[in-house]
């Protein structure tokens, strides 16, 4: 058995930014490990690059709480390629960007369950958060629903069967859910906060399951819902 600590938390808006994007901001679906690092180090009251190799020690898996879906904006920021009056005042070309938001399909708010590996520090620490918590971005604010304990069992063959959230793209899955491939999302940071090496997952937009083909990876069975750690 694994003891996970569930956390819901729920929000207006959120913003996680792919690594691989530079003057676009584009959005993942689902904050990766490494911003789940960062709600876990928020919360408890971690100072920034203080929490990566302790944190990373543990285990995370999610899933969408609520249908999801992408807004996209565009903006016209101020061009500071050069330095003068002219351009701090608009004057002439400004650059235009665009900007993916994740809200909900369907209801105000979007909602994503966390899975950590139990820690009870930790879970004093979603009772009391010590900052606010934010989805991706500061603006971004959210808050915490609920704070649960889980027994779980640990599952490597999800062969078979229906798993909840966030799974590696190197499954193969049934047709007939609605999913979304995100590529290139970090699992942890390397030195000089760099994101090293990264993986694709897919990702039930519509917070349904996902009938795996063939696929092993670490997971777990909460109650009658399978899960994969990121």
């Amino acid at each position: 058995m694994k003891k996970l600590l569930y956390v819901e938390i729920y929000g207006r808006m959120a913003h996680f930014r792919k690594v691989f994007t530079n003057s676009t901001s584009l959005s993942y679906y689902f904050p990766p490990r490494t911003t789940v690092m960062g709600i876990v180090a928020a919360v408890s009251g971690k100072e920034r690059d203080s929490y990566y190799k302790e944190l990373d020690a543990l285990d995370y898996a999610i899933e969408a709480l609520t249908p999801l879906k992408k807004l996209v904006f565009g903006e016209n920021y101020l061009d500071t390629d050069s330095v003068n009056v002219k351009k701090f005042r608009g004057v002439g070309n400004r650059v235009p960007i665009t900007k993916e938001f994740i809200v909900a399909s369907k209801g105000d708010f979007l909602g994503y369950g966390l899975y950590i590996t139990y820690n009870k520090e930790i879970e004093e620490a979603f009772k009391s958060p010590k900052y606010p918590l934010a989805l991706g971005t500061a603006e971004m604010l959210g808050w915490i629903e609920k704070v649960s304990v889980e027994d779980c069992e640990e599952v490597k063959d999800l062969s078979g069967k229906s798993v909840y959230g966030a799974l590696p793209a190197s499954f193969s899955v049934e047709a007939g859910t609605v999913i979304t491939l995100e590529y290139g999302m970090p699992r942890r940071f390397e030195e000089g906060r760099m994101s090293g090496k990264l993986h694709n997952y897919f990702f039930p937009s519509d917070g349904s399951a996902v009938k795996v083909k063939s696929g092993e990876a670490e997971g777990v069975r909460c109650g009658n819902k399978h899960l994969v750690f990121l």
